[in-house]
């Protein structure tokens, strides 16, 4: 299911002429759950209704809510309890974002096998929804964005796949969070920056606490070069899904991946608009940060200074450049 496919089924809904009630139309005959688009009238609200058998409550007994998205919650017939959530959009400019959400809620949903899963899930996935829907753009990621994200899952893979559990190593991305590094490993962490090849490339650094290593144990910078390249290159979309088939074998891991993915602004539903650009890894460039290492802290600010944005050179590191053997060794090994 994607955005595409709800706005067409809104849209003949929406050319009946209902009084009251609810006009739907059911979206997937083989889900867990009775999954339908709807408008609800008079007020002609694009909607989503997602019902099933059983008792289903959010944790905390509040039912999360998005901006401009409006979410009820109820249980039906104690003795034979049915549990019913509407989705309903209040704010007509946000009809394309909201095309997006509920995109995902469906296809998160229709992944489960039975009802109280497919429930549990979309409440999750509406609590997941709560901060995403003020930042994600319903066109998707920006290219800077992507090359970021395409950047640190090269990372997750060729680093930390081989030489952890795949659930501590999907765990260990802390990139879609509000981490100051991409990797936390242990007492020990990665920052990632990814550029299109050429000389002299500059590392947008995105605050004092980027490169202080004073929290961690080894604290090291990876500089993924890639180019773009049709012929030999992966999309963004196609690398994901290479990850996804390596997590097969563990659910707990692989539900992790996909969360961590969305947080991070990746939805699938946007996946055909990345697939027009294709990647090549031409270099991976891993720096030890210690010393002398160029870059501003909280230890070397003025006093009242702080938030800064900066700059570095990668061509000016070459001092502090180790191979990816020592990378390994220096991020994976204990104290014990």
């Amino acid at each position: 299911m994607n955005p595409d496919d709800l706005v067409e089924v809104w849209r003949g809904l929406a050319e009946g002429q209902g009084a009251s009630g609810i006009d739907r139309r059911r979206l997937d005959t083989e889900a867990s759950v009775d999954l339908f688009a709807c408008i609800f009238w008079p007020s002609r609200r694009l909607g989503l209704l997602i019902e099933g058998d059983g008792e289903q409550r959010p944790p905390t007994d509040r039912i999360p809510t998005c901006r401009g998205v409006k979410v009820l919650h109820e249980v039906l017939d104690p003795v034979n309890p049915r549990t019913v959530l509407r989705v309903m959009l209040e704010d007509e400019r946000l009809r394309e974002i909201f095309a997006v959400l509920s995109a995902d809620l469906v296809n998160a949903v229709v992944a489960e096998q039975n009802t109280t899963a497919g429930l549990r899930r979309c409440i999750e996935r509406l609590s997941m929804w709560q901060g995403l829907f003020e930042r994600v753009p319903a066109e998707g990621l920006s290219q800077e964005a992507q090359r970021g994200l395409f950047g640190e899952l090269i990372v997750l893979e060729s680093i930390c796949f081989p030489e952890m559990e795949t659930f501590d190593a999907v765990t260990s991305w802390t990139g879609p969070s509000a981490s100051h590094q991409d990797f936390t490993i242990r007492d020990s962490a990665i920052e990632v920056k990814t550029t299109l090849s050429k000389l002299h490339a500059r590392l947008a650094i995105a605050n004092e606490r980027q490169l202080d290593e004073r929290s961690h144990r080894a604290l090291l910078l990876a500089h993924i070069c890639i180019q773009e390249s049709n012929a030999r290159g992966i999309s963004l979309p196609a690398l994901v899904t290479r990850i996804r088939s390596q997590l097969q074998s563990d659910h707990l891991a692989a539900r992790e991946f996909d969360d961590r993915l969305m947080q991070g602004g990746y939805l699938d539903v946007h996946a055909p608009l990345y697939s027009r650009g294709r990647y090549r890894v031409t270099d991976q460039h891993y720096y030890h940060i210690f010393g002398s290492f160029p870059r501003l802290t909280e230890a070397n600010l003025p006093s009242g200074v702080g938030d800064i944005r900066y700059t570095i050179i990668a061509g000016d590191l070459s001092e502090y450049a180790i191979p990816r053997e020592m990378a390994v060794r220096l991020i994976m090994e204990t104290n014990d």
